[in-house]
């Protein structure tokens, strides 16, 4: 197994969740064998909610338009107003 090490600072833990959440979601579109190790400060079980917390952004809640962000931003850019 080949290995890449991350390093950063960063004190907030919704951040590092983010981070963490974020590296595993690229590894897990690979299709390739991995794990991706928190440190010894992180809390499994918060990377786990900050995850579940993502579930407000989906296609669903965009009605397949994208995510109500991409939705409101593409409204903004047309200068109409958002709902």
């Amino acid at each position: 197994m080949r290995e890449i090490t991350i390093r950063v600072e960063c004190a907030d833990p919704n951040r590092y969740a983010d981070i963490a959440n974020a590296v595993w979601a690229q590894m897990n579109a690979t299709g390739c064998d991995f794990s991706v190790t928190p440190d010894d400060q992180a809390d499994a079980a918060a990377l786990d909610r900050r995850w579940d917390d993502y579930s407000g952004v989906s296609w669903a809640a965009g009605g397949r338009r994208g995510t109500p962000q991409a939705v409101a931003a593409k409204a903004a850019r047309a200068g109409k107003p958002t709902a």
